[in-house]
């Protein structure tokens, strides 16, 4: 397993960049996420890490050795990287075992190595069979199990569960992490898909406009997004006008709350330890935050607000309610998310009730 680091790249496609001085490090071993909206450049990265495009600027180096850089290219072929598309691309001509073994030298091949990944991805014993008798999830198992078998430095993946339903999704990118893991092998998933990036990934770079926003651990960029726009994109997010008083500091003398629709809330700033200046400010409250009471608020303002539900989604494992404040600006409507099925019909009276600490950022 190597570490892969990435410096000041650039790529653009005749007039139209694409990144525009991409940072990145993945640790050795570790599975990193690279998340982003359509056309954000995540596909144009992975191609320029796998080598099937050239950078136009800035370095890619993978265990210390640059393989794209000024005045240096190294070939996809010589960089011990092994690649999982989004539709698997298996040959249906050759059988599991001939697709498994297809970057293997024949003495390789002969010695157990094509048994020993099928076991190792959990088909043992299919090695005969062809791709068209497989199910999707077996598929990209086999497209995993050959990725894997020229012992490769880094891993990439290219939204390889996109084709699969919901219930083979979450089976199959757990056992491609479970894999990843035994391997110790250095894996970079990109996907569009914020559940996904979450559940699996060690650390997740956000792209956006050709640069990565944030990178993190997947608590750190849920629980303290490095901007509004960023919160939105992972996960629901109430996003509310606020108002401070003065400048506060995480943990240290002066924190204090911060005024919205609530009431005032206890204050954690985006980064630790990070000043947030005086005035108004965006304050992140997400769904789970809140709690939903029958009846209106007896105390509005004391972390409390009253409302009226307007909508209800039920997603079997929970349920999004959304509420409209009284009083509130025209259009604005507080998410709050709920176990099990909601008990209350649309236009019931409600309080929603918020708990802190919240996140803001100077607007």
């Amino acid at each position: 397993m190597r570490d892969l680091a990435v410096s000041g790249l650039h790529k653009a496609f005749g007039p139209h960049p694409v990144l525009t001085g991409l940072e990145l490090d993945v640790p050795a071993g570790a599975f990193t996420a690279i998340l982003g909206p359509s056309g954000s450049g995540k596909t144009t990265l992975l191609r320029l890490l796998a080598g099937f495009e050239q950078a136009d600027a800035g370095t890619i180096t993978i265990g210390g050795r640059i393989v794209d850089g000024p005045g240096s290219y190294t070939p996809p072929e010589r960089r011990k990287i092994g690649y999982v598309p989004q539709e698997g691309a298996l040959f249906p001509h050759l059988t599991v075992a001939h697709n498994v073994g297809f970057g293997l030298s024949a003495r390789e091949r002969r010695g157990g190595r094509t048994a020993e990944l099928l076991e190792t991805v959990g088909l043992a014993g299919l090695g005969a069979r062809y791709p068209h008798q497989l199910s999707g999830g077996q598929q990209q198992r086999v497209a995993l199990a050959r990725a894997l078998a020229i012992r490769p430095e880094v891993v990439l993946l290219d939204e390889p569960f996109a084709s699969l339903d919901a219930h083979m999704r979450a089976s199959v990118r757990s056992d491609v992490l479970r894999i990843c893991q035994q391997a110790g092998t250095t894996a970079i998933l990109v996907t569009h898909d914020q559940d996904e990036a979450l559940s699996l990934a060690h650390r997740i770079a956000v792209l956006r406009d050709g640069k990565i926003v944030q990178y993190a651990a997947p608590q750190d960029l849920y629980g303290r997004p490095a901007d509004a726009a960023l919160a939105r994109f992972v996960g629901d997010a109430n996003l509310l006008d606020g108002q401070l008083t003065e400048t506060a500091q995480a943990g240290g003398a002066g924190a204090r709350a911060v005024d919205t629709i609530f009431g005032a809330l206890p204050l954690a700033p985006a980064t630790p330890g990070e000043p947030i200046a005086s005035g108004s400010v965006t304050v992140l409250i997400r769904p789970e935050q809140l709690e939903l009471i029958a009846g209106p608020a007896a105390q509005p303002g004391s972390g409390c607000l009253s409302g009226r539900i307007v909508a209800r989604e039920y997603y079997g494992h929970d349920a999004v309610v959304r509420v409209q404040p009284d009083g509130g600006p025209d259009g604005l409507e507080v998410i709050v998310r709920t176990t099990g099925e909601p008990q209350l019909p649309t236009g019931s009276p409600v309080t929603v009730r918020a708990r802190g600490p919240v996140i803001a950022w100077t607007r």
